[in-house]
């Protein structure tokens, strides 16, 4: 027995009870990506805060490679420190993706041991073998014509009650037990299904990716990433046409997952009212208007100094620095007293 063998039985009861619910093979698939995405999708967006902080951090985590840029050991201490300071893991971008790798691995050895062959692929050498020693002329014989021995899987399941003796794993017309490739070598028709599963697989990743890309427009991208993120959304169809198709569409699900997963943190983390966005833009945003000053840079007369002016001599600022400039202030001459030349400082009664 494998060391992993309670991983497998663990996920084939999970698609058990699904399947108990609702009859379905690839209800059930789709239920159980559900759920995982459901565990990774936490892991997802504190990845992506962690992310973010990171690139707010970067003038500082510059300043400390520039400072310790001759000293290696000290540089690594001094950076983990500032991860630890402000709550940053280097490494959480990685955690979804690395979350995921064994979820795949075990539904693929899940799905290969519910559709596990009677006898499997020797079988047919030993039908022919039997047919020529009893000297019946050889018929026939392909593996996927046998019939299921399910493995993993508890015999009192409905699942495991439905699979064994049954050669198909039908879902949507086509096969989940086969691979697209099996299917084209059945022919045409029966491939049919599997491509369109696998365009639908691509259109996901292609969606995807311009997600990915749509937030990332103002930022200096590596030509060489941006040759990568355009190949990548092919990678996964091509590699699914040796896969059963039961992966197929657990990928597919998750991709679908992932697109609303994606337009929530486009939302949250890069929209107009994420945090990070609206500190940007309140920094390139010019200052209100202050110290009298309009909408236009005109110098506008703020009421509150106008209303000193009035009661100091009824002019305004400006013309109170022109009079100053000109000489002071002119007053106006009260009646029968006598006329004083420009310049001059009247004189009050009593001067000599």
């Amino acid at each position: 027995m494998s060391m992993f063998e309670g991983f497998f039985e663990f996920v084939s009861g999970i698609l058990a009870w699904f399947y108990s619910l609702i009859p379905s093979y690839g209800v059930a698939i789709i239920l159980l990506t559900v759920t995982v995405m459901l565990v990774i999708t936490p892991l997802t967006l504190k990845s992506t805060r962690s992310m973010l902080q990171m690139q707010r951090m970067q003038p500082q985590l510059k300043k400390l490679q520039e400072q310790y840029k001759g000293d290696r050991e000290r540089l690594n201490t001094e950076m983990m420190t500032f991860y630890r300071e402000n709550n940053i893991n280097p490494l959480s971008g990685c955690i979804p993706v690395i979350a995921q790798m064994p979820v795949f691995l075990i539904l693929y050895r899940v799905l290969r041991g519910l559709t596990e062959r009677k006898g499997g692929g020797a079988s047919g050498v030993g039908h022919i073998a039997g047919q020529i020693k009893a000297g019946i002329a050889p018929t026939r014989w392909r593996l996927v014509d046998q019939p299921f021995q399910p493995l993993h899987l508890s015999k009192t399941t409905k699942l495991y009650e439905s699979l064994a003796g049954r050669t198909k794993m039908n879902f949507l017309g086509m096969d989940l037990s086969l691979s697209p490739s099996q299917g084209l070598k059945l022919g045409i028709v029966t491939f049919i299904p599997f491509a369109v599963l696998m365009i639908a697989l691509l259109v996901s990743q292609i969606f995807q990716n311009r997600q990915i890309q749509g937030r990332n427009t103002n930022q200096n991208t590596n030509p060489q990433q941006q040759a990568i993120m355009k190949f990548l959304p092919f990678m996964l169809p091509v590699f699914s046409f040796a896969f059963p198709a039961g992966l197929g569409l657990y990928y597919f699900i998750q991709g679908i997952c992932r697109i609303g997963t994606q337009g929530y943190i486009t939302k949250k983390f890069f929209g107009d009212n994420a945090p990070a966005v609206v500190e940007a833009k309140a920094k390139d945003v010019p200052p209100p208007p202050t110290n009298g000053s309009s909408s236009n840079g005109s110098k506008a007369k703020p009421a509150k100094a106008i209303s000193e002016a009035e009661k100091r001599g009824g002019s305004s600022p400006r013309s109170q620095a022109a009079q100053k400039k000109a000489g002071g202030p002119q007053q106006g001459r009260k009646s029968g007293a006598p006329r004083q030349s420009g310049g001059s400082t009247p004189r009050r009664p009593g001067d000599n």
